[in-house]
């Protein structure tokens, strides 16, 4: 592993032997880098260089989800092409899977992408323990058009009390029915390569798999010049990625479940393995 701390962007290198594609990968709320490197760590077992990517919540990075360069993902997109790979996309999960679809929008350099429990708008950042008020994401200084949740509170301990499990799926409901437009939803149509988006049927956290075939109902109607395909997974939860987080007991779909979402994480890497070979 090589850690990189550049200008623009802070990042943990997993190399490979192969040397035709690379992919940068990006995690979510949780904030920092480690969740990412433990990602990245696994697909570079499976011959994928993988660069993570830490976008906030660090020393070297913005202290809230909100306002993040998408400059960050070009600097890193920059650096493994620096490095020789022709071909580099882009992994990531939840908020990361938002951060994914909008950087590749953006950014023709992203030849492909991964989004697990994808999201098909820009949402309002956050500030914990709130909402920011503000885009999640900027681009050449200019905040993107965001779904707001208009003072809405996150309602943490409400939630956990009510449902017995950490979500907001109601809530991102809500903001999807009032908020979404055509300013604020990603603009899935312009990546330049091939998407695979993975979601869970019962995703508590945010309807991912909703979310998901909204965006193929899009690419459906642009014409998107390229391959596309979305599995939706059950029993799963929010946490479709390769890692063994804790964080997945928040979960009671993951309580009542257990070993069949941790089939479906296994079922989600080799699909998403599989994809990789054929691009």
């Amino acid at each position: 592993m090589q850690k990189v701390l550049e200008g623009n962007f802070q990042g943990a290198f997993y190399p490979a032997q192969s040397t035709d594609k690379a992919m940068i990968v990006v995690s979510g709320s949780d904030g920092g880098i480690k969740w990412a490197s433990e990602i990245a760590s696994v697909y570079s077992e499976h011959n994928i260089p993988s660069l993570a990517v830490a976008y906030w919540g660090t020393r070297y990075t913005a202290k809230a989800l909100a306002l993040i360069p998408i400059e960050t993902i070009l600097a890193a997109v920059l650096w493994l092409k620096n490095k020789g790979y022709s071909k580099v996309g882009i992994y990531g999960i939840s908020k990361g899977a938002e951060l994914a679809l909008t950087s590749a929008s953006i950014i023709p350099q992203i030849e492909f992408v991964i989004a697990v429990s994808p999201a098909c708008c820009v949402f309002e950042g956050i500030s914990k323990p709130h909402y920011s008020g503000t885009s999640s994401w900027t681009w050449r200084g200019k905040p993107l058009p965001y779904a707001s949740f208009r003072k809405r509170s996150p309602a943490l301990i409400k939630s956990i009390l009510q449902n017995g499990e950490f979500g907001f799926v109601k809530q991102y409901r809500e903001v999807l029915r009032s908020e979404k437009n055509e300013e604020n939803v990603i603009q899935a149509e312009k990546i330049n390569g091939s998407i695979l988006l993975l979601s869970a049927k019962e995703d508590a956290q945010w309807p991912a798999a909703e979310m998901g075939e909204m965006i193929c109902d899009r690419l459906k109607e642009k014409g998107f010049a390229f391959s596309f395909h979305h599995e939706i997974f059950y029993p799963a939860s929010h946490i479709l990625c390769p890692v063994n987080t804790k964080m997945r007991f928040f979960y009671r779909i993951e309580r009542q479940y257990k070993e069949e979402c941790e089939s479906a994480r296994k079922t989600a890497l080799k699909m998403t393995l599989d994809w990789l070979a054929g691009l």
